[in-house]
């Protein structure tokens, strides 16, 4: 009898803790709280809808980076009239701020052109036999930045980017093989 009431006072406690902590206002806001806030939602979703805005289908690198995410979010950004159109995708860890990968896709007819950019370092050719750029908007004298890999195909313009932090475990060759993972 009395393994009974302890057992049933330990349910009633548990109950009991499990909802006054389901109520209780949380202190911090969830991590992807402010990427929800300005849009951000499913990949799948960011996805359909800017082959909707865009009215045509749009392909995402098979690939990624070799490192950890806790977190994956996509926006469409539809910049009626502003020639600003783009797929922006986050990878994401809460607890390692380093582990950030991005892809931005954008339309051709809105291209970035980066040919120019001093910040070229490298120019690849991918599988396809199309070119790519590789850069960094890494600074001396700071410690951040991202290493960015561009390209185009089927009608869309890519930007692979990687926190610069973490050049030495996702580097140029890791983008490059990520870019040839697009069919």
């Amino acid at each position: 009898m009395f393994i009974i009431k302890t057992m049933i006072k330990s349910a009633v406690y548990c109950t009991i803790l499990i909802t006054s902590q389901a109520n209780a206002a949380p202190d911090i806001p969830p991590f992807e709280k402010p990427f929800l806030d300005i849009g951000y939602k499913s990949i799948g979703e960011a996805l359909k809808e800017c082959e909707t805005v865009n009215q045509r289908k749009l392909q995402l690198p098979i690939k990624l980076p070799p490192i950890q995410f806790t977190y994956h979010l996509g926006r469409c950004v539809n910049d009626n009239g502003n020639y600003n159109d783009e797929l922006q995708i986050e990878y994401l860890h809460e607890a390692q701020g380093t582990n950030h990968y991005n892809i931005d896709v954008r339309p051709i007819e809105q291209r970035i052109d980066f040919e120019k950019s001093k910040r070229v370092r490298e120019k690849y050719k991918l599988k396809d036999g199309s070119d790519a750029l590789y850069f960094s908007t890494k600074k001396p004298e700071l410690t951040g930045g991202f290493n960015i890999l561009v390209f185009e195909k089927n009608g869309w313009q890519y930007r692979l980017s990687v926190d610069s932090r973490i050049e030495n475990q996702v580097t140029a060759d890791v983008l490059v093989g990520i870019a040839d993972s697009l069919r």
